[in-house]
């Protein structure tokens, strides 16, 4: 037979061992992309995990010197909120017509214009103040209704249960539609995370998104793709956004800043604003880059509609899944045959080292999760696509202890009791002595386990030691000492941290 053709029947057996697991492989894929995708039984862990990527991802992207951030985010601080707004709510509508109409008029004025304050009339009061906040209101109005160059979205006013209010606010926004768009500014939070928006065009940022003028025609995002939920980009948040105070904006300056070139010129030549509040902690989300207020997670959502970051096709996805499945399922097959292989062994040390074949395939999985994890922080990083590397975790893990376990140690226990029939076999073949001599050979490879408690702490500290000792098995000695050794480490380590 020649070389090539030994090596053509290698390749052929190992490919019939590898599809030997492909049932399996189908199966737990199947069982994972089920409860996963239709039931989102690993939504919770799944979050926390592109929460961990998605700030590696943020800081790694901050980093690069060529980022270019389309979108500057205006901020009312708790500083702006307390010396211009006096900490009022509703806020000053006279001091919002001063900010908005600097924004307008800034020399390089935004194409988008999107404000994350409800700018809605409330009912007026009788008294001079009440008087001053209706004509501050209709000056308001009456820049909202400018036509000019930038385009402008409010956000899709609150609803309240007066019904006088609730038509003075039906009529203001009727009025105001022929003139700005308004968006819905919810933000659903998803196990104490936001990490996706609802991908629906009434969204704030899919709004903007609509409204925002050099958009590519034919981009691909959630709303093109007709996906349920838009996962927000975390680089976004560092390499996308500017953010500034209301202190920095030109009328709010003293003079001397306000004639010098600072360096937050640059700042108000982008091409979107944001315009929204920082100085109320309830309207703070965690992120992956941490806690950010309502208005930077709409603008890091407007941006993740222009620069898409996708999640893997669901069909890629499962083939990964199975080819995956395939993979591990051989290796861990071959670490347990491994493990019961020297479990039923007749050689003391073999099945001392039986444990250390779990630890092994325990090591190994963990060195295979961390790789898929370095692999899911670089497909988000360098092509902006999220691949879970939890889906994959846990199918390994069914694969692990439920099916190739399971297999094995059947497989395994076939083989013993053919090789112990064999084996009686030949000594009976020599005369009753031999046969006798045989049996003896298997009671004493394993021995009856002791089942009252002071028998089973006598083995565990000392007549386990005291067989091997006397048989001069000294590896397996050594192999069983450390296993102990170790497990009073642990438990005694276990001890000390909880005290402390």
């Amino acid at each position: 037979m020649s070389v090539h053709a030994s090596r053509w029947q290698r390749f052929g057996h190992w490919i019939s061992k590898v599809t030997h697991h492909l049932p399996a492989a189908l199966m737990v894929s199947a069982l994972v992309g089920i409860g996963h995708h239709s039931f989102h039984m690993l939504d919770a862990i799944d979050g926390y995990a592109y929460f961990s990527i998605g700030n590696l991802t943020a800081k790694s992207t901050s980093l690069n010197i060529n980022n270019h951030p389309k979108v500057a985010v205006v901020l009312i601080d708790p500083k702006s909120h307390e010396d211009f707004y006096k900490q009022r709510s509703p806020l000053s509508r006279c001091e919002l017509k001063t900010d908005l109409a600097a924004i307008y008029a800034l020399p390089d004025p935004p194409q988008l214009l999107v404000v994350d304050l409800d700018l809605s009339p409330a009912l007026p009061a009788d008294d001079p103040e009440g008087a001053k906040t209706k004509d501050c209101q209709a000056q308001l109005d009456a820049l909202l209704m400018h036509h000019r160059s930038t385009r402008t979205v409010l956000m899709e006013p609150s609803r309240v249960l007066d019904t006088e209010g609730q038509a003075i606010i039906d009529t203001w926004r009727e009025q105001l539609s022929c003139f700005v768009a308004f968006g819905d500014p919810t933000l659903k939070i998803s196990y104490g995370l936001l990490n996706t928006l609802d991908c629906k065009a009434s969204s704030l940022a899919a709004t903007a998104f609509a409204n925002y003028r050099e958009k590519p025609e034919d981009i691909e995002n959630c709303l093109t793709e007709r996906e349920h939920s838009l996962l927000v980009s975390p680089g976004q948040y560092l390499s996308g956004l500017r953010a500034v105070t209301l202190n920095n904006l030109p009328p709010r300056q003293v003079d001397a800043r306000r004639n010098a070139r600072t360096h937050y010129e640059e700042l108000y030549r982008l091409p979107v604003v944001f315009f929204g509040g920082s100085y109320d902690d309830s309207d703070s989300y965690l992120t992956p880059v941490g806690a950010m207020y309502g208005v930077e997670v709409h603008a890091a959502a407007f941006m993740s509609l222009l620069e898409p970051t996708s999640e893997l096709k669901f069909v890629l996805d499962f083939a990964l899944d199975i080819g995956l499945g395939l993979f591990f399922g051989r290796l861990i097959t071959r670490s347990w045959q491994y493990y019961f292989s020297l479990r039923f062994s007749e050689k003391a040390k073999s099945r001392q080292a039986a444990p250390y074949a779990i630890i092994g395939l325990t090591l190994g999985l963990l060195m295979v999760v961390t790789a898929l994890t370095f692999f899911s922080f670089f497909l988000l990083r360098t092509f902006n696509i999220w691949l879970s590397p939890i889906p994959i975790a846990a199918g390994m893990l069914i694969e692990s202890f439920f099916n190739s376990a399971v297999g094995e140690a059947v497989e395994e226990g076939y083989h013993q009791r053919q090789v112990l029939i064999a084996g009686l076999n030949a000594a009976h073949e020599h005369g009753p002595g031999a046969f006798k001599e045989r049996v003896a050979h298997e009671i004493n490879q394993r021995p009856h386990h002791a089942h009252g408690l002071e028998e089973r702490a006598a083995r565990f500290f000392f007549l386990d030691f005291q067989r091997l000792l006397n048989s001069h098995q000294y590896l397996a000695f050594t192999l069983l000492f450390t296993r102990r050794v170790m497990f009073f480490v642990l438990l005694v380590l276990f001890i000390w941290v909880s005290l402390h």
